[in-house]
């Protein structure tokens, strides 16, 4: 009797081959092929079927749900102080992990941060592609400091294929304070994806919000962003299969 297959590496492989099909003719070109749409939503089924068994696995050995430190209740005139309790098993933790034990605590903090569309982005961004970033900014005709409205849009929310587009800046910046991304200064090869990018709803509310609230003239600052040494090595642990 053939041996059962594991219900991850089965909805592994189906969103495997739905994803060799939409990257080989690209996510928003797939969507306007016959039969694009549904691999589309099937891929997206399949997607959520690999995060929900991984979590469960994850749920069943204990990984997700364990406490990364267990500390002894602090004692503190009297009271039990959880946080200074906290802090010191971290110090004590931090004199017997090694450095194995410390990259897992690491990265499970990272991992139990991440929303699904974050880790879409991380995925886009795992094969070292760059892509465009820009700030919205304000300047006075006369001169002075800038105004910064919106930071961080990218074009890579949009290579990924990221569920809620318009909160893509919000992603980009917890990733950037996650450290497993950072920016770069404008790639001028990029000069598509800037211009595409401009065009984005998020971009435009951006631009009439310094014309009309703050009275300045708009001002585009051009980077890049692409994942980081932290960043790299996170993958590398993290990614599925």
């Amino acid at each position: 009797m053939a041996e059962e297959q594991d219900p991850v590496d089965r909805v592994v492989a189906q969103a495997g081959k739905l994803a060799g099909w939409l990257a080989r003719t690209s996510w928003q070109a797939a969507g306007r092929l016959p039969g694009g749409e549904v691999a589309q939503r099937q891929f997206r089924k399949a997607e959520k079927a690999v995060l929900d068994q991984v979590r469960k696995r994850l749920d069943e050995e204990g990984t997700f749900t364990d406490r990364l430190i267990e500390a002894p209740p602090a004692v503190v005139d009297g009271h039990v102080d959880p946080v200074r309790s906290a802090m010191a098993e971290l110090l004590r933790l931090s004199t017997e992990l090694g450095r194995e034990q410390g990259r897992h605590h690491l990265f499970m903090s990272i991992v139990r941060q991440l929303v699904p569309d974050e880790a879409r982005i991380l995925a886009a961004l795992s094969d070292g592609e760059v892509y465009a970033l820009v700030h919205v900014a304000g300047r006075s005709t006369l001169g002075g400091p800038q105004r910064i409205v919106l930071r961080n849009a990218s074009s890579v929310g949009r290579a990924a294929g990221v569920m809620l587009p318009d909160l893509v800046p919000d992603y980009v910046t917890r990733l950037l304070s996650l450290g497993v991304v950072h920016t770069g200064p404008e790639d001028q090869s990029l000069g598509t994806q800037y211009d595409i990018l401009l065009t984005e709803d998020r971009v435009r509310s951006a631009e009439t919000e310094v014309r009309t609230v703050h009275k300045l003239s708009p001002r585009y600052l051009k980077r890049t962003v692409k994942l980081s040494t932290l960043g790299t090595q996170f993958w590398d642990a993290a990614r599925p299969g």
